[in-house]
């Protein structure tokens, strides 16, 4: 009798574990495990955190990036105002890696603060999208990006937004940087393998970051080499925080025309009185020197515009008389040096814009200035601290003052 119940026992089980496994799932492949398998989630300040499959076919970072700033604008005139701004400068959202290969990455990025926004006041109000793009690098000399990003033309302005020397990029580039753009471009990081060279050759749409309309048809094409003398390093990163121990130089020039462009500064600025378009050609040149903490930056930055006159009419349908183009020069340069055995580094910038001829709408402006960095974390936790004084026409006497303080956290 003991060994009756045994066996039926024995015969359940047996059948409930058949029926276990007929209702599972298939065992996953040791190729499909190693593809979708991700190592232990990891952080990197300033990069985020980060998981990847075993085999690297599949990564993803996730990065925030913010900053509060202060301001005061003091004008020189007495019957003028002098304004006070407590803002969130930036926040920004990073989501970066590869996809289905090493050689397919993937970058995009979202700016929430109201200046990212345009609803300071200051610019067109623009989606929250500022970068989403795919870079194919599966030939070193011809990588290939496509998407939203900034164009490759003067490299102030491609460095990142959470690296400048000091709060902000200069007057210079202010006036003549191209801003985010759809396209497409060719590129190597590494030129031959030599450690010495890169270049960029792309064409995009030309109607800036964010158009609301298919608009007129003309394009942007630019076009960027670099030459490195001394080797590759991270000349895309203000401040010399690494110290080298030899000195790293870069030398940089680039090419852009715009065809048709729709406003009157290319991508950026506002449409002519007269409505109308401008073709547009603009040439820049720069250079970046590290050594022990010593750090210089210069660049120079032309353009020249032929306008095709619009149609538009004032109030009393006469013709709106033809805006010139926006032709004109800018340069600017920017040192520091970080104190041997301290985390604190001293800057100044001088820069300066001026018209090309006298058939021109821009108007000389210059700006000269200092302040103090202190990186608690390099660029990922640091304040700044910085003083400008600005002015049009020559007349350094007269202008604003400018005082700004940022605190700066990446993560």
């Amino acid at each position: 009798m003991s060994r009756l119940p045994a066996a039926l026992l024995g015969g359940a089980l047996t059948t409930a574990a058949l029926t276990a496994k007929a209702a599972a799932p298939p065992p996953i492949s040791p190729d499909e495990g190693r593809q979708i398998a991700p190592h232990t989630a990891t952080f990197a300040p300033g990069r985020g955190v980060g998981v990847a499959s075993r085999d690297g076919r599949w990564s993803a970072r996730i990065s925030l990036r913010t900053g509060v700033q202060a301001t005061v604008n003091a004008p020189h005139d007495p019957a003028a105002p002098t304004h006070v701004a407590l803002e969130l400068r930036r926040l920004r959202a990073v989501i970066f890696g590869n996809a289905l290969s090493r050689h397919v990455e993937y970058f995009f990025q979202l700016g929430l603060a109201p200046r990212d926004l345009g609803h300071d006041g200051r610019s067109a109000r623009y989606a929250p999208a500022l970068d989403a793009y795919v870079d194919f690098t599966y030939l070193r000399d011809a990588t290939l990006r496509v998407g939203k990003y900034r164009p490759q033309y003067n490299r102030e302005r491609l460095i990142l937004d959470i690296n400048p020397l000091l709060i902000d990029r200069s007057l210079a580039n202010a006036e003549f940087n191209f801003d985010r753009d759809v396209g497409l471009d060719l590129r190597s990081p590494d030129l031959f393998g030599l450690g010495l060279m890169r270049y960029y050759a792309g064409v995009f749409r030309g109607h800036g970051r964010d158009p609301k309309s298919p608009g007129a048809p003309g394009l942007l094409y630019t076009a960027r080499f670099e030459l490195l003398p001394f080797g590759l390093f991270d000349d895309y990163d203000s401040a010399d925080l690494s110290r080298e121990r030899r000195l790293r130089l870069a030398f940089g020039g680039a090419y852009a025309y715009h065809d048709r462009a729709k406003n009157n500064r290319g991508v950026l600025g506002v449409p002519p009185a007269d409505g109308g378009t401008t073709n547009y050609h603009s040439a820049t040149a720069d250079l970046l020197l590290k050594y022990a903490g010593w750090y210089l930056e210069a660049g120079f930055l032309w353009r020249r515009g032929r306008r095709s006159p619009g149609d538009a009419e004032d109030a009393d349908g006469a013709p709106v008389p033809v805006e010139p183009a926006r032709s004109g020069y800018g340069w600017f340069a920017q040192t520091a040096l970080l104190i041997p055995r301290t985390d604190l580094e001293p800057a100044l910038r001088y820069a300066e814009v001026a018209p090309l001829g006298v058939d021109s709408s821009l108007t000389r402006r210059s700006e000269l200035g200092g302040g103090l960095n202190y990186y608690f974390y390099g660029h990922n936790l640091k304040v700044q601290a910085d003083y400008f004084h600005l002015w049009s026409d020559a007349k350094i006497t007269r202008g604003d003052d400018q005082f700004r303080l940022l605190l700066q956290l990446a993560f």
